[in-house]
Formats: structure tokens, sequence, C-alpha cells
């Protein structure tokens, strides 16, 4: 029986989707039993270089590995419908990429996004009324070195997927497989939402404080102060999370503050990497300005996060 090709899209090559993109890419290129193609959405000099010359990933554990898609594209007009959508675009551009993949999402389409926040579901949910989304996160430190080249530092890496709870029935096999053929860590959970509320009181904490003191992960956990900012912080998310019915194990923030310890002492978070290059757009009202806007819809003080950012 002739298998069926299925159609993969990472949408965004940055950290994260350069590393999927990536990986996935070049294990169907090298494994032959692998029946999927990649096709890449990406922008500007980004593109131009992937288009020449492949996606350049480096890895401390696989090496530096040339990536080709089947095609790199700046639309998803461009593309047919998809089997597999990665939306591994910021926050702030969430809303016009789900207005773009619409083109190429039917009822059986799998939206994986693992963006930073705590709402993502159900602001594609809100968007899109067909097609299968499954609430992730992921553990990772990765970016953009250059244009056409995504550095992949090492440290913790796991991809979580849970279930769309709009679509109880549907069965991870096949995305199982691809995942474990391409060997990219990966969790499946019935409820994915507490590990995603884990990662937002990890992420935003240190998203916040990085960028205000203009510390290193490293230098954060040498710092005294730094460090005890970045507690108080991940008490008041853990409090926002208890207060939505999140449950939340006693020992979180103890357990997140030594793993912080392994991560590579340069490693800087997105946001913080946006504030420096300057861009017009970043995630700052997605992370401060959520746990400031729920502290208030849940009655929870946030005056240590109201300090640094307002």
């Amino acid at each position: 029986m002739e298998k069926v090709t299925k159609k993969v899209c990472i949408y965004g090559l940055g950290g994260v989707g350069g590393y999927l993109g990536g990986i996935l890419s070049h294990s169907t290129n090298q494994c032959k039993n692998q029946s999927h193609e990649v096709y890449f959405i990406a922008r500007g000099k980004h593109l131009d270089t992937i288009k020449e010359s492949g996606l350049k990933l480096m890895t401390p554990s696989k090496g530096d590995l040339v990536c080709r898609p089947v095609a790199a594209v700046e639309s998803a007009n461009e593309l047919p419908v998809m089997d597999y959508i990665f939306l591994c675009v910021k926050g702030y551009d969430l809303e016009e990429a789900i207005e773009e993949i619409n083109k190429i999402v039917d009822d059986k389409t799998v939206i994986i996004a693992p963006l930073n926040g705590v709402d993502i579901y159900e602001r594609i949910r809100a968007k899109l009324k067909t097609g299968i989304i499954l609430p992730s996160c992921i553990f990772i430190s990765s970016s953009i070195k250059e244009p056409g080249v995504v550095l992949h530092k090492g440290g913790t890496t796991m991809l979580v997927l849970g279930r769309d709870p709009q679509k109880v029935d549907y069965e991870p096999k096949e995305l199982h497989n691809m995942l474990s053929v391409a060997e990219i860590p990966f969790t499946w959970m019935e409820d994915a939402l507490p590990t995603i509320w884990e990662k937002y009181i990890m992420f935003a904490p240190f998203a916040l404080v990085t960028t205000h003191l203009d510390m290193t992960f490293g230098q954060v956990m040498e710092d005294i102060k730094a460090k005890e900012l970045i507690k108080g912080i991940m008490e008041e998310v853990v409090s926002l999370a208890k207060a939505k019915g999140i449950p939340v194990k006693p020992s979180i923030i103890e357990t997140y503050l030594n793993n912080a310890s392994f991560y590579p002492y340069e490693t800087k978070t997105s946001y913080q990497r946006d504030i420096e290059s300057g861009k017009r757009k970043n995630e700052g009202h997605l992370i401060g300005g959520t746990i400031i806007r729920l502290g208030k819809e849940c009655g929870i003080s946030t005056n240590i996060t109201e300090s640094i950012y307002r």
C-alpha cells in the first residue's frame, strides 16, 4: 500500500521554528521512510538565504546541519492545504498568522503553536473554527545567529503537546512517529495547560528581569538581588495560576531556580533580544502586561512585576 505524503508547514523560522523546521526537514531528507514534505514560511534576508543555500542549524548534539525544505515562501498563499502547521511566530504576530493560515487549514489539519503565553490556545481557537489545535509549549534555548542560520544552544529541550479540548477524538500516533523519527524530544499530555503555566512561571519572570537589568541567565543567577526579583515575580505568577484553578507543584519555584543554573551562562530570552535589537514590536505586553491584567482580574497583588514593567 502506497504511503500518503503528509505536508508540514513551519510558519516562522526564528529560534523555535528554525530548530523544529530544521530538524524535521533534515530528517525527512535523510530518512527515505519519512513520508513528509516540509515547507517554510519566513521573511526578508532570512528567507532569501534559506532559498539560496538552505537553513543552517547549528546544534551541540547533531553538529551543523544544512536543512532544505520542499519550498521556502513568504506567504501561506503560496502553499496547498497542510496536514501539520507549526506556528512559531511571536505572540504579537499571532493574529495575523492565524488569518493567513486559514487558507491552508481544513478540518484534519493539526496546528501546534508553542508560543510563550497561557492563552495561546484560546486566541487561536477564537479565530480558527476548523482544524485540530494542540495546546503546546517548548523548553528550548535557540535563536537566529544571522540570516539563514539558527543556533540551538543546548540545555533542556522539550516540546510539550496536549489534547485539543474541542477535538478529543484526535489520535496523535502519526505525529508522535514523525517527531520520534526526527529525534525531537517531546512529551504528550492529556491536559497540557498545567505545564504551559509551569513554563510561564519560569519564562515570564526571567524575561522581565533579564531585560530590565540587561543580564544573561548566568549573570542573574550570580546576583542575589536579581535572583530575589525573579523569585518574587515567580511567586506572583504562582498565585495567579492557583487563582485560575491550575494545580501547581509546591516546590516549583525552588525547582526552576535550580534548573536555571543548567542553562548556558550567556542565555537570553527572546523578549530581551528584541529589546536589544530595537524592534518596534516586542512581547512586553504579553508578559508583564498579562501578569498585571490577570492580577487585577483575580484580585492578586503584582507589585513586583509592576515595579519593573509599566
